[in-house]
């Protein structure tokens, strides 16, 4: 019997268990379902044990990482027989550990799910960045709670974007409801023709650019970045990109566009250069959706920018 593992990560108090309650309690995840749910964390929000084990789920509780191996999973499987195991992942638990510690012929990790505080976010990106990416680099749908006018939703997604640019994100106001990203918050008109990128913005323009390409089909832009290389499949293409810090200084994600240009064989890896051109959205069957492709009409190197790495402030 195979057995799928869902990892609910994220930090103390960002809104696990509620998230967990919710999915046991009011929907259709646990029918015809034999469930165990793993606690490793106590968080405001309590479990009633009476009320989750009505939907054919057991309980147990877990207080050290190591706890969890090939010989403590064995114990529940001969035990409880789960055909589905949820685990409430300790905020400072090693999420690599957990994808890929032996276990059961059968069981496997099928999703992980991540909730995050907005309010705290910008707290954790600046001082626990390294924790927050090894929850995120793994996660499937990333939900942040707890959204107000004040947070800036750009700021939210590009960060987590650049850290796992398929993640699925979900914002939820502090009433429940599902929020979304508006155009009227990036910090550049888009309704305009013609879009200056200045440097500060280039994560913003790049990103949703990935996640929106229609809307900028035809737009006149400029960019300044690095040359990172030829792209394989373009004769004269390019990709114009800048670095953002996912975990640390050593620990970067590549942020560009690719561009086309003739001047592309001559130009120098690592070399900063400005362009300016026309968005030409075509169809990649790789990745089975549109993509911008930037048609370089000028192009000029430049000197080095003085901040080399991309930000979403």
């Amino acid at each position: 019997m195979n057995t799928r593992i869902y990892l609910f990560t994220g930090f103390l108090d960002s809104g696990k268990s509620s998230f967990i309650i919710d999915t046991i309690t009011t929907t259709d995840f646990c029918n015809n379902e034999k469930t165990l749910l793993i606690i490793s964390e106590q968080g405001e929000k309590e479990y009633n044990q009476e009320d989750i084990e009505s939907f054919n789920c057991d309980l147990v509780y877990i207080h050290k990482e190591d706890e969890f191996n090939l010989e403590f999973l064995t114990e529940l499987k001969n035990k409880y027989h789960p055909t589905q195991v949820l685990m409430e992942v300790n905020g400072m638990f090693n999420v690599d550990h957990l994808i890929e510690c032996e276990k059961p012929e059968g069981w496997d990790v099928v999703q992980v799910l991540t909730t995050i505080n907005a309010k705290t976010f910008a707290l954790y990106i600046q001082n626990m960045r390294s924790l927050l990416y090894q929850h995120v680099v793994h996660s499937d749908l990333l939900i942040f709670n707890r959204i107000d006018d004040s947070i800036k939703k750009s700021f939210l997604r590009n960060n987590i974007k650049a850290i796992n640019s398929t993640c699925q994100i979900i914002y939820e106001k502090e009433d429940g409801t599902v929020n979304t990203l508006e155009d009227d918050e990036l910090p550049f008109d888009i309704q305009q023709d013609y879009i200056n990128v200045l440097d500060h913005d280039f994560g913003l323009f790049c990103m949703d650019a990935l996640d929106h390409p229609d809307k900028y089909n035809h737009k006149k832009v400029t960019l300044r970045g690095k040359f990172i290389g030829r792209d394989k499949q373009l004769e004269d293409g390019f990709v114009l990109g800048r670095l953002a810090m996912v975990c640390c200084e050593e620990d970067t994600s590549l942020i560009g566009m690719v561009c086309e240009h003739p001047a592309a064989k001559q130009l120098i890896p690592n070399e900063w250069v400005e362009v300016t051109g026309t968005i030409d959205v075509q169809y990649d069957p790789d990745i089975n959706g549109n993509f911008c492709l930037l048609k370089v009409d000028d192009l000029k190197v430049i000197p080095p920018l003085k901040n080399e790495y991309v930000t979403f402030d």
